[in-house]
């Protein structure tokens, strides 16, 4: 039998003719446990010398081949053994853990109290001994234990935390909550103490007890970033997110030099889109810490997503001067200069993208040559790509189909559609696809069936239920069906603009003028369109109010200049 660990533990056990002689300080035993020892924390103990003789080496072995075959009664069993034979810490050790890892808690326990017998001190002794405690149900013989571990120590932050992780069962925290308010109750002054019993409040949904615990923990130590941290999760969890937002910047604002604080209100605020406010945020940090690539990248990202081009610039400028976050910068520089719309500018930016973004600046620059005109340059980078990039395969597809059709080529299209269709058969999007394809080619049959086709895999597809119902309406006189699309598509998404102007145009095609205008307004509110605000004016036209309608058509057009679907439904009535 071939067993690398096996081969790694004889070597430690014999590596010299002296040293197998005896089992002690020169001898460790190492093996692979569920759970590893955290050497940070680990005592050394004066250790046995017992003579390792063959009988007591192949015991050890038994016990590693049961470890190593998942056999973890029989491991437990073997280590729990060794320990009585020999008195060594570090067969109990590894028979509580076995026990504790394989929730065998009656042998935990007992594997647990033999461990801390032999080593009083030893920190991961005591938090076993509290798991093994509570596990079997003997919460009494945790409490000694547990005042060890919530003893302010050098070099241990928490020794509660390990503990903390290994009870799972609603049962186990409901004992370690009960446990702690003990503990508590004569321990005003331990924060470490009022903070895990604030977590394991948290964990039991008794969100009163942990904030009142917090506030314990922060009248103690007001600065405490985990206290902080877990008090905002408290709020969030109860729906006061204004209250939260607010008790962070007071935090920031009490402990300004604080950057971990200021940081995460930053991130709270940009979570709740406040955006003007987080670059505030950020930049205050920023002004504390000196050039940051990562502050840096954030700040550009931000001013982008507000448009703010000038400002992502000069940030993102800064980041792309940092190695490691040089090659993001440069995608979003590229991002800057689409707005900017100077697609030149971008695809330089864009051509030395490398990392994870990789793959989406090359689909850009692609983007960006078709609608240079240069589509046959960019289908044959797609195809390089394809091979390239084997996990964008389907992506790929979608782009080259688009980039025909936006080219006039949509016959070419439907081929690289369809294609993609035969490797991805199941596929509902480029099935989407295929339908607005055939629709830009007036084959109505096959955009009709490939929607129903999605809807028989999806019902609720929002996408197809609002395309069909709209082109229905739009093209058919099949008005009360498209009528049940649209209304089964606006229950799911209320609030979507383009389902928005579907329902107002099916209204407006049933004849319910003033219900359609309402619908229409609403989607024009949430977005300006060029699409809705030729259809408002429409129906505004023929409702009588010329004026508006008018009104409304010009506004568009200042912001879609030369649109050609504003341009003829003005024309159609002789604007």
């Amino acid at each position: 039998m071939r067993s690398s660990t096996l081969i790694v533990l004889a070597g430690i056990l014999c590596a010299g003719t002296s040293a197998c002689s005896t089992l002690g300080a020169r001898a460790p035993v190492a093996a692979s446990a569920p759970l590893a020892a955290d050497a940070a924390t680990a005592s050394v103990p004066d250790l046995p010398r017992v003579e390792l003789s063959g009988e007591l080496l192949y015991q050890i072995l038994e016990a590693e081949i049961a470890l190593q075959r998942r056999h973890y009664d029989v491991a437990g069993e073997r280590y729990l053994e060794l320990t009585r034979e020999t008195q060594d810490p570090r067969f109990a050790e590894m028979a509580t853990k076995v026990a504790i890892f394989s929730r065998d808690d009656a042998h935990a326990l007992q594997a647990a109290r033999l461990w801390i017998g032999l080593d009083p001190s030893h920190i991961e002794a005591q938090q076993m001994m509290v798991v093994a405690s509570i596990r079997a149900g003997d919460a009494e013989a945790a409490l000694p234990h547990l005042e060890a571990l919530l003893t302010p120590r050098e070099g241990v932050d928490d020794g509660f935390r390990l503990v903390a992780s290994l009870l799972n069962r609603d049962q186990d925290i409901v004992a370690a909550m009960g446990l702690l308010e003990r503990y508590i109750a004569g321990h005003d002054d331990n924060r470490v103490a009022y903070f895990n019993y604030a977590q394991f409040a948290v964990r039991t949904g008794q969100l009163d007890k942990a904030e009142d615990a917090i506030d314990h923990c922060l009248a103690l130590d007001p600065g405490a970033l985990d206290a902080i941290d877990l008090r905002v999760k408290v709020l969030q969890q109860q729906k006061r997110e204004e209250e939260a937002l607010d008790f962070m910047a007071q935090s920031a604002r009490r402990f300004p030099a604080d950057t971990r604080l200021g940081l995460m209100y930053a991130r709270m605020l940009v979570d709740a889109k406040r955006l003007e406010e987080a670059i505030t945020q950020y930049e205050q940090v920023l002004g504390r810490i000196g050039p940051n690539a990562e502050i840096l990248l954030t700040l550009g990202m931000i001013n982008l997503q507000l448009n703010h081009l000038g400002e992502a610039e000069k940030y993102l400028q800064q980041a792309a001067q940092d190695e490691n976050a040089g090659s993001d910068a440069h995608f979003y520089l590229g991002l800057v200069e689409e707005g900017r719309n100077d697609p030149d500018a971008a695809i330089a930016h864009y051509s030395v993208v490398g990392g994870n973004l990789y793959p989406e600046a090359r689909i850009r620059i692609v983007v960006l040559l078709a609608g240079k005109g240069r589509v046959d340059e960019a289908r044959d980078q797609l195809h390089a790509l394809r091979a390239q990039l084997p996990d964008q395969g389907k992506r790929l597809y979608q782009v080259e189909g688009e980039i025909l059709r936006a080219a006039g080529r949509s016959e070419e299209a439907m081929q690289v559609i369809g294609a993609a269709l035969e490797t991805y058969p199941e596929d509902i999007d480029l099935l989407y696809q295929h339908a607005i394809t055939a629709d830009s080619l007036g084959l109505m049959e096959v955009f009709e069936t490939d929607l129903r086709a999605i809807l028989e895999r999806d019902p609720n597809n929002v996408d197809a239920l609002n395309t069909l119902g709209y082109t229905l309406a739009d093209r058919t006189d099949r008005f009360e069906e498209a009528y049940v699309y649209i209304q089964r598509a606006l229950a799911q998404s209320p609030q979507n603009n383009a389902i928005l102007d579907s329902m107002g145009w099916v209204l407006y095609r049933l004849g319910n003028h003033k219900e359609a205008l309402k619908y229409l307004r609403r989607s024009l509110e949430i977005k300006q369109d060029h699409e809705v605000a030729a259809h408002l004016g429409e129906v505004l036209w023929v409702s009588g109010e010329r004026a508006e309608a008018i009104n409304v058509w010009e506004q568009a057009l200042e912001l879609f200049p030369d649109d050609k679907l504003l341009l003829d439904v003005m024309k159609r009535f002789g604007q």
